[in-house]
């Protein structure tokens, strides 16, 4: 008795969840949720109603209620990533699944550029128009008529009773080749890529359409530009012709480049290791650069004062590269020779003054006893009272100029030659003589 009881409870679930399969499918089916306001529920179902995009089902209606206005608010439940491809203004059409109606399904089209906002609302809505509400609308002439062309129609399809078995006959090898057609066109993901194509196709239309006259003003523009090329087909033709040198030309500079670039990274990486210091640098010459800022400002007005002088120092400096060429040869030669080799090395005095390289001038150069002798004749010269330094006297020899000192001509050139050390009566006359001095 248990047994049984307990058959017929475990059938009774069973039952209740294979009518209940629609709903707990949708439930556990993941999605996304979306409403649309229709002016009737028409024999839509829901769990049962499929929702389609582009023809493909992408979805299923999960709930329909009724609003105070009258108008049915549809739930629909659409797989992943749907709602992405809905646009900011998408439309809902309720469309018959086969041709004599029965079963009906809700037909989505996108629209907008932007993000759904969950809801499509009535203003983007529609229901079918059925041929039988087409006939009521029908005048009753019109009705007649109809009635008169159903009924012609039995002899016309009897007179083809021929004609009609060929057809069908044929039809299946006719569209046999059209399958395979219709499976490319599916893609190799037949629920995404025809979608996507024809959503694209939809936008691209669409972007097409959006402005009046848009697509007339391209269609027109494109016009002239074909009658523009055909103008000018022989520079086309000349171009073309040219283009194959032209492109070797830049495989040419192309390979060139990518020498320049190996350069370039090269160099790249030797400086990259200084780049931390560089910006260490640029950072501590920022507050300099604020406070030369004003001065390289100021300096405006000063170099355009300044660029006539430097246009006239253009003559002067190629005159002066000819001064300094002709100081490159011989006269340079001569400088850094004899000239330098004199005061370089040291100065050694001869006759009474031969010991004068002794001591702590025994390494004194020519160049530094000419300064000696300068600063000295400089001192003697000089002299220091109450206001300051003064020129005390003038430096040199006024013969006869002081009285009872014997500073003749003749005492001076016999001092000369005695403190010179020479003896020799033949070259003590020889230089009297040529000094004028007489013996």
């Amino acid at each position: 008795m248990k047994l049984g009881l307990s058959l017929y409870v475990v059938t009774a679930v069973v039952i209740g969840l294979l009518a209940m399969k629609p709903q707990i499918t949708n439930l556990l089916s993941g999605g996304d949720t979306i409403t649309a306001e229709f002016s009737s529920q028409y024999k839509l179902r829901a769990h049962d109603s499929s929702v389609k995009m582009a023809g493909i089902t992408v979805g299923k209606v999960t709930d329909i209620d009724g609003t105070d206005d009258g108008t049915a608010l549809v739930t629909m439940k659409l797989d992943e990533g749907i709602v992405d491809k809905l646009g900011s203004t998408p439309t809902a059409n309720i469309e018959p699944r086969t041709l004599l109606g029965g079963r009906y399904a809700i037909e989505l089209h996108p629209g907008g550029e932007g993000a759904f906002a969950g809801e499509i609302p009535i203003q983007r809505t529609s229901i079918p128009v059925e041929l039988d509400t087409i006939v009521e609308a029908l005048p009753a002439d019109a009705r007649e008529a109809l009635q008169g062309l159903v009924g012609n129609a039995g002899p016309t399809l009897s007179e083809s009773s021929d004609e009609i078995p060929d057809l069908l006959d044929s039809a299946p090898d006719v569209l046999r080749p059209v399958t395979p057609v219709l499976e490319s066109a599916q893609g190799t993901r037949p629920r995404q890529d025809l979608h996507g194509i024809v959503s694209r196709l939809d936008a691209a239309a669409r972007a097409l359409t959006r402005t009046d006259g848009q697509l007339d003003a391209t269609v027109t523009d494109l016009a002239t530009t074909s009658s523009t090329l055909a103008r000018h087909r022989d520079e086309l033709s000349t171009v073309l012709a040219e283009l194959p040198a032209t492109l070797e030309q830049g495989g040419d500079g192309m390979n060139g480049l990518a020498d320049v670039v190996t350069r370039l990274e090269t160099t790249a990486s030797s400086l990259q290791p200084a780049t931390p210091e560089l910006a260490n640098l640029l950072v501590d010459l920022k507050p300099t650069l604020r406070i030369a800022q004003p001065v390289l400002r100021d300096l405006v007005p000063t170099l355009r004062e300044l660029r006539p002088a430097v246009e006239q120092l253009v003559p002067v400096t190629d005159q002066a590269t000819g001064i300094l060429r002709d100081l490159r040869g011989p006269v340079m030669a001569r400088v850094k020779g004899p000239v330098m080799d004199f005061l370089l090395n040291p100065w050694v005095g001869s006759g009474p003054y031969s010991r004068s390289a002794e001591g702590y001038q025994a390494d004194h150069k020519v160049y530094q006893e000419l300064a000696y002798m300068a600063t000295n004749i400089d001192r003697a010269s000089m002299g220091q009272d109450s206001r300051g330094s003064t020129l005390a006297f003038q430096a040199g020899v006024g013969l006869d100029s002081i009285s009872g000192v014997p500073f003749s001509l003749d005492n001076l050139v016999n001092l000369a030659l005695d403190n010179a050390g020479i003896d020799d009566p033949a070259l003590r006359n020889d230089v009297l003589d040529n000094a004028g001095v007489s013996r």
